[in-house]
């Protein structure tokens, strides 16, 4: 396993989000053991550092890629003013996806049990009871928690819980207030459906990996801020993967859907937008480092990428 912390990179608009209370140690003979296993960063150098970066080719007019991260905290909603004129001034905005009300519906009916199917018979119930104490600060009831699907469980204890606008959100309200027209790369039902398709083994088993050691999920969330606001991608790669588990092939599945493939997809949906010029495209920061990162795909496609911020 690499215990993802870019997790942060797969937007659910929908989901909460500020500081959690303590947690606490917790150990079950289901929980197994994390070991420190530095991953090097291997990707292209001249992009381990930097949030917004300008895009052009001949013959186009310049737009911006800006890396987010999908959390609500003061000092990241604090946009620098190069960041801001450059949203202000565009003609579109791009996020990952837009937070349409019939797609945040559709989602919310993904994450939940319709066969009669309960949680709490996929987990011991020592488990399922820190599940309950854990999402109980995201204002979930026990009951609530009994209906969810494994993987909706494990992706709602990989965000803060905290209520708040997130800073995606934030650049589309400014984007919104501008009358800039606005567009997604993805939609709502495809990001859920990356984690709704897994079989329910793979589901369980990130669900358990992550309550076991949520306290390091907890101490995460915080340095991954800390990262992004320094602008340091190369850090927040490395960061993110620098816990290993026995088994970890269900973790190189979820990261090559959730990371690799996404960064495809984006890197071929935003061409439209690039094409005409002059597009703000806001997209979590762990897309854009890396071999495979949206900033070398776009590279490899001819366009020039400068650093700005």
């Amino acid at each position: 396993m690499r215990l993802i912390r870019s997790l942060y990179c797969f937007t659910l608009s929908l989901i909460l989000i500020s500081p959690l209370s303590a947690s606490t140690k917790f150990t079950s003979p289901e929980c197994r053991p994390l070991v420190l296993d530095a991953a090097g960063y291997t990707g292209p150098s001249k992009y381990n550092n930097g949030l917004l970066w300008k895009v052009d080719r001949p013959g186009q007019r310049p737009s911006y890629v800006f890396g987010t991260i999908h959390v609500a905290d003061e000092a990241i909603l604090d946009l620098p003013s190069i960041v801001k004129n450059a949203l202000e001034h565009s003609d579109s905005f791009v996020m990952e996806a837009l937070p349409d009300p019939a797609q945040a519906m559709l989602l919310i009916g993904m994450m939940y049990f319709s066969d009669g199917k309960k949680l709490s018979d996929l987990l011991s119930r020592k488990l399922f009871g820190r599940a309950v104490e854990i999402l109980a600060a995201y204002h979930l009831t026990e009951q609530a928690t009994a209906s969810m699907k494994p993987w909706a469980a494990f992706l709602t204890m990989n965000y803060p819980a905290e209520f708040g606008i997130v800073l995606d959100m934030e650049l589309l309200r400014l984007a919104q207030k501008k009358g800039i027209e606005v567009y997604g790369l993805e939609t709502l039902e495809e990001q859920g459906n990356i984690l709704n398709n897994l079989e329910y083994d793979a589901q369980v088993r990130l669900l358990i990996d992550t309550i076991c050691h949520y306290d390091v999920v907890v101490d995460d969330i915080e340095m991954m801020k800390q990262l992004y606001l320094k602008r340091d991608l190369k850090g927040l790669f490395e960061f993110s993967h620098r816990y290993s588990i026995a088994d970890d092939t269900v973790y190189k599945v979820l990261l090559k859907k959730l990371l690799t493939e996404r960064n495809y997809i984006m890197a071929e949906r935003m061409q439209p937008m690039l094409e005409d010029g002059n597009a703000f495209i806001a997209i979590g920061a762990m897309h854009l480092p890396g071999k495979e990162g949206v900033l070398n795909l776009l590279k490899q496609r001819g366009y020039n990428i400068s650093l700005l911020y």
